[in-house]
């Protein structure tokens, strides 16, 4: 039986708060099938109070808040920190993923951003939905059951303001309310913070496989940083990319690299300005992957190997700010699986080429 057998057992309406459901069904003694042990999390429809709770103060001035150049920008070590995409790099680095401009809204609503996370553990989030009070999001995660703690996932909607975030409200999701609402029909937990800001958050939760998906690009090397032919990832997946080609940065630092890039580092001012890159070797392998302001970047060296903190597309490419004269390619094998319960509690995997 697989997991449409598992999610069979149990049924009913959109999940309230605490679910019930009756045990698995045994056959002569025989222990019902474990749960699966990955879920897949999405974050659907997020609604905040406009003003402050108990008092009629806006969560932001009546101005758009100042620009910390990060609308497009890279996740930093500690979730919510973002390095910015700045320079002639930002034009490259910011297609990917990009969303549409949104409408003129009222500044004073607050930037809504969301973060998952166990414990002290690391945490997850999805790109920020500016001056609103509502948004649905579609933005997903993938948690093992074996890391959600006794006091369950907690999931926390916050105001991003610049460089800081201000809580608007926290929930505790915890493993038993998960598993039902995967067996739920529809498969929606519907939660809210009464003491905070949050009136209503929707998740939609299913089971979820631990298959190996394998992928080839090309990726020509006048074109800087392109979308990789694949589906959008999930933050939690486990990301390996590996990169090969003969490539030649320029036509004033002319020699022929590998995605290593340059030896000893080469002409580092024509890198992107944002962390890892800016330190890198000139004319590296790069892979970014996310949505809009919550982006993680790697130098693939020729290989690399993360878990991703947010969802969204991936793109590939080299390290280079003004690619229109390069000249050869670059051919990149991507390999996504689920993490691990450790991967995923520590937002940490190990090395490429370390099995």
């Amino acid at each position: 039986m697989g997991l449409g057998g598992w999610r069979s057992w149990c049924g009913g309406g959109a999940v309230l708060f605490a679910v019930g459901c009756h045990s698995p069904p045994t056959s002569h003694g025989v222990p019902a099938l474990p749960p699966p042990p990955w879920l897949l999390v999405r974050v659907e429809g997020v609604r905040v109070s406009p003003y402050r709770p108990g008092l009629r103060s806006a969560w932001d001035g009546p101005v758009p808040q100042p620009s910390d150049g990060a609308e497009c920008g890279l996740l930093g070590l500690v979730a919510g920190l973002v390095n910015p995409v700045l320079g002639k790099g930002a034009t490259y680095l910011c297609r990917i993923g990009s969303r549409p401009s949104q409408r003129e809204q009222d500044p004073s609503l607050p930037d809504l951003t969301v973060h998952v996370s166990a414990g002290g553990g690391a945490a997850y989030q999805t790109f920020t939905a500016w001056d609103s009070s509502y948004h649905v999001f579609h933005s997903e995660f993938v948690v093992p059951v074996d890391a959600v703690p006794a006091e369950g996932l907690s999931i926390a909607v916050l105001d991003r303001d610049g460089s800081k975030s201000e809580l608007l409200g926290n929930v505790r999701v915890r493993r038993h309310q998960l598993l039902a609402t995967a067996l739920a029909s529809p498969p929606v937990l519907v939660v809210n913070d009464v003491q905070g800001g949050l009136q209503q958050l929707e998740l939609v939760v299913t089971p979820h496989g631990a298959g190996v998906e394998d992928t080839w690009a090309s990726v020509e090397a006048q074109r800087g940083v392109t979308e990789a032919p694949l589906r959008p990832l999930r933050a939690g997946e486990v990301v390996e990319v590996f990169a090969i080609g003969r490539y030649r940065i320029g036509t004033w630092h002319d020699q022929w690299i590998d995605p290593q890039g340059y030896p000893g580092g080469g002409p580092r001012e024509y890198n992107f300005e944002a962390e890892p890159f800016r330190s890198a070797p000139h004319g590296s392998a790069v892979a970014i992957v996310g949505l809009a302001d919550a982006k993680e970047g790697a130098v693939v060296a020729p290989c690399a190997r993360f878990v991703a903190r947010a969802g969204g597309p991936l793109g590939l490419g080299v390290n280079d700010t003004e690619p229109s004269n390069n000249e050869g390619g670059l051919q990149f094998l991507v390999r996504v699986r689920s993490p691990s319960p450790a991967e995923w509690i520590s937002g940490r995997t190990s090395p490429c080429g370390v099995r």
